[in-house]
């Protein structure tokens, strides 16, 4: 007799859709079948039951930047992602000023501490800051569970030079770890920008063109073909454009490891939307990279379908709209703040653009939502797919269910969300992290302190490349 089981529910596994039941004991998956029995049982009639989702891209409770702070902490933010299908996150270990990773992983860890309702790990982030003892941070890291770190190309006080980036890639070749980037060209913005403003072009609209696709595509590949001479393994972060789609194809073809990520604003919003009257409607639209044209859509779409594109994250920016607007002189689009809330919305947009429409398969939308993070950033041991063993993070979702999203129907502390008015079709109503409810039929069961901090694992030797210096290019002929 099984603990709790799940019972007449439509069960997502690896291999298809399979009517059964599911057994669940000491919070985990222990068996897959019909007629099982248990103390408790959980009605799924009518509902598909499916793996609770992996958001591994999310910024919470994190240093004031630019003096704006995060909306969210790791309460509000891990709630809003449980009642939108997500059992596991993985935000960043972001630093503060001065801070060396190690310093900006204890401050995180201690912000979570207690707070989120669902489980959670850390990625470690490295900036000029850091300090040169990699190798003794990256050891205490992964020793902590940290098997990821992140570098960005641009922003001032995160922008990494090549020197550095290169010395991350070699030790966290090391140490197992994967290398996120945030590919932008830091100096072509700064140029940009700088002539847009002397130009008159303030409207934000110009954030599209200051930060155009050539600075993506530029900087992706560029830590590519850093990624191939270290023998990295790479992701590219918020993938926005078909240009550094094709130069992370054109990567794979010489053997870099490299993975691609979009998110949910790329494929649902265009530049245009930055031109949106009045500027404080056209604010919610402020995210980076920005949007593009309307044909990188298209492609984007089709990038998710044929596994082009490995992972789909919401990369959650909570900042409050009231502060991005509080001063009307900084609503330029090189003044303005930007604020991207969708660790709700990320799941249910994908089920009904993606899976319900048709465009996606069963296992492209399992891949997208949890089973390739969970492989990529080393929880495949525990979470990620409906098999005996691992932990009983399942989602009872309602096919039928149509609803709008708005924003008071979501749970971030943002007070907008720039998915509203889109219908969609599908919501999760029930929520069990391994195997209690942490939402049931709508309502949050769990108290904050519920989710625990997830040690992931490092990824094996054969998922890296050769450093160049191995190679014998006089041999190959």
């Amino acid at each position: 007799m099984h603990e709790l089981v799940i019972k007449g529910g439509s069960v997502a596994l690896d291999d298809g859709w399979r009517e059964c039941d599911v057994g669940i004991e000491q919070g985990r998956i222990a068996a897959l079948g019909i007629g099982l029995i248990g103390e408790a049982t959980l009605d799924a009639r009518g509902r598909w039951v499916m793996p609770g989702g992996i958001d591994a891209h999310c910024h919470l409770d994190q240093p004031a930047w630019k003096g704006f702070t995060t909306a969210d902490d790791f309460e509000s933010g891990s709630i809003s992602a449980a009642f939108g299908g997500t059992t596991c996150i993985v935000a960043f270990a972001s630093p503060g000023p001065n801070m060396t990773s190690i310093d900006a992983f204890n401050r995180a860890i201690n912000c979570a501490a207690g707070r989120s309702v669902i489980d959670y790990g850390l990625h470690s982030v490295v900036t000029t800051n850091t300090g040169s003892d990699l190798i003794d941070q990256f050891r205490h890291l992964v020793r902590a569970g940290v098997t990821s770190v992140k570098l960005y190309m641009t922003y001032e006080g995160f922008a990494v030079d090549d020197d550095l980036m290169l010395a991350v890639m070699d030790k966290a070749r090391t140490f197992g770890m994967i290398v996120m980037v945030h590919a932008e060209n830091d100096a072509a913005i700064r140029r940009t920008r700088k002539r847009l403003v002397g130009l008159g072009h303030t409207h934000l609209r110009y954030h599209s063109v200051a930060l155009g696709e050539a600075m993506e595509r530029e900087a992706a590949h560029r830590a590519l073909t850093f990624a191939e001479i270290a023998g990295a393994r790479v992701v590219i972060v918020h993938v926005s454009c078909r240009q550094t789609a094709e130069e992370i194809v054109r990567s794979r073809a010489r053997g870099v490891n490299a993975i691609a990520e979009t998110c949910p604003q790329y494929v649902f919003f265009s530049a245009s939307d930055l031109d949106r009257e009045p500027v404080e409607e056209a604010v919610k639209y402020m995210f980076t990279p920005p949007p593009r044209s309307r044909n990188n859509q298209d492609y984007l779409w089709n990038a998710l379908e044929d596994g082009t594109v490995d992972l789909w994250s919401s990369d959650h920016s909570p900042y409050y709209l009231s502060k991005l607007l509080s001063d009307p002189q900084k609503l330029t689009f090189d003044k303005a703040g930007g604020s991207t809330p969708g660790l709700e919305t990320r799941l249910p947009l994908l089920f009904s653009a993606g899976l319900l429409s048709g465009r996606l398969s069963l296992e492209r939308y399992l891949d997208l939502t949890a089973r390739n993070a969970a492989e990529v950033y080393g929880l495949a041991h525990l979470k990620g797919r409906i098999s005996p063993g691992l932990d009983a993070d399942l989602v009872l979702w309602d096919p039928r269910l149509k609803w709008k999203i708005t924003q008071p129907v979501l749970h971030s502390n943002v007070e907008f969300t720039p998915y509203e008015g889109i219908d969609v079709t599908g919501k999760p109503t029930t929520v069990l992290v391994r195997g209690v409810p942490v939402v049931a039929d709508g309502r949050l069961c769990a108290n904050p302190g519920f989710g625990s901090f997830v040690f992931r694992t490092t990824a094996g030797v054969k998922n890296f490349g050769h450093p160049i210096e191995d190679t014998a290019p006089w041999v190959n002929r």
